[in-house]
């Protein structure tokens, strides 16, 4: 196998891996957040912006800089994938 054909094995495995770990982190949350859902005691209506202050805290405690998951998770766009 050559050196170049060597590098572009790995790439594409990095690449795919990369995109599991998303599909993953997509997974984790909407478990998280059904779990969180179902202990929720206030209104229904403010489950999602209950969740979210949640996320934030979380992300807080474990001495992240940047609050919202989106900074710290970027999302992708799935066309691009």
């Amino acid at each position: 196998m050559t050196q170049a054909q060597t590098e572009m094995d790995e790439a594409i495995e990095e690449w795919l891996n990369a995109r599991r770990g998303h599909e993953r982190y997509l997974a984790a949350t909407e478990n998280l957040f059904e779990v969180f859902a179902r202990s929720w005691p206030g209104p229904r209506r403010y489950v999602s912006e209950a969740f979210a202050e949640f996320r934030t805290a979380l992300l807080s405690e474990q001495g992240f800089k940047h609050l919202e998951p989106v900074v710290v998770f970027p999302r992708r766009n799935p066309k691009r994938e």
